[in-house]
């Protein structure tokens, strides 16, 4: 008995340290942004990242995240932006 309740401890203590989305993307292949930055704001931390999706090259996604918000918007790239990529 005594080991059986050690045993769920053990377990609902490994289960609070790692979140459901950890577990969710455990095998999940991570890529770093092409660019990240912050924004000088009054009153918010606005940090910045700029990234090409792996699904689609030609695009890329810029996603903001303040302490309270999160925003994304994906576009094509420019046709100059394409061909300094390629060289």
């Amino acid at each position: 008995m005594k080991k059986i309740l050690l045993l769920t401890i053990f377990t609902i203590s490994i289960l609070n340290a790692i979140t459901w989305s950890q577990l969710k993307s455990w095998g999940n292949k991570t890529i770093e942004p092409d660019v990240k930055y912050n924004i000088e704001t009054e009153g918010y931390n606005v940090r910045v990242y700029e990234f090409t999706p792996v699904s689609d090259p030609g695009s890329t996604c810029i996603m903001t995240f303040t302490n309270e918000k999160m925003g994304m918007f994906c576009f094509n790239k420019s046709k100059d932006a394409l061909r300094k990529e390629k060289n």
